[in-house]
């Protein structure tokens, strides 16, 4: 199979033979991106302006803190809030200067927010880094479906590897048939379908010997595949990684 720059990071990620290959794609897409932000990049004008803008989630604020770069993270954090300041001011000051609407006595409640209070609403689900990781994922996607209708040994790959995680499950099935004819996307599930449910049926039984063990009259019994079953199964559920 020809390997071309853009198809490297799916294909390496494939050869990693994780509980999915895009949950394998996003953790090292997730941990590029924060090296990115908070290496010279908080320095350029351009990655500042939109930092400045959108801020980030509280899962990526919670990450930058915790790689120990307190520069980085301060200088971002600053001239975020000297936006957020003007922007939330220039709001709080037009809200206040409007005159009380009159009510009249059957006049229903206006239930929209005001503009401050859409504006910091809309706060808390701006983060530049999702946004970042969200544009590279659907680059990934339209790889994935690349090297499956170009690729028959991307396929063979596929069928060996252990699927995908419910929610990227769902992903590839809704963009399979947006992207696939009807004959191919058959085709397609043809594959995913017995792959996803081998697994599932697997990972079922590993759950269910892991809860066996907890009970003493198998404590001598091999763990066999056991033993990490529960991390496996929330992954596979939740798309999240857990550790011990």
């Amino acid at each position: 199979m020809k390997e071309e720059l853009y198809t490297i990071p799916v294909n390496e990620a494939l050869e990693q033979d994780g509980e999915c290959l895009f949950c394998t794609l996003n953790k090292k897409l997730e941990a590029d991106i924060l090296n990115y932000i908070l290496g010279p990049s908080y320095m350029e004008e351009d990655i500042r302006g939109e930092t400045d803008k959108l801020g980030f989630c509280k899962k990526h604020y919670r990450q930058m803190y915790g790689e120990q770069n307190r520069l980085g993270v301060a200088l971002m954090t600053s001239t975020h809030l000297k936006h957020v300041r003007g922007e939330l001011k220039s709001l709080l000051d037009r809200e206040a200067a409007q005159k009380p609407a009159k009510k009249g006595l059957f006049k229903k409640a206006d239930e929209s927010g005001s503009p401050a209070q859409e504006y910091l609403a809309g706060l808390e689900d701006s983060c530049y880094a999702c946004n970042r990781m969200e544009s590279r994922m659907k680059s990934y996607i339209g790889t994935f479906f690349h090297l499956w209708k170009k690729e028959p040994e991307f396929i063979e790959k596929i069928k060996n590897s252990k699927g995908f995680c419910l929610e990227h499950l769902e992903m590839l099935l809704r963009e399979g048939k947006n992207r696939l004819s009807d004959a191919a996307y058959a085709e397609f599930l043809s594959v995913i379908a017995p792959l996803e449910m081998k697994q599932l049926d697997a990972l079922q039984e590993d759950v269910d010997w892991f809860i066996q063990k907890f009970d003493y009259r198998f404590k001598d019994e091999p763990w066999k595949n056991s033993k990490d079953a529960l991390p496996r199964a929330i992954q596979r559920l939740a798309a999240i990684e857990v550790e011990d």
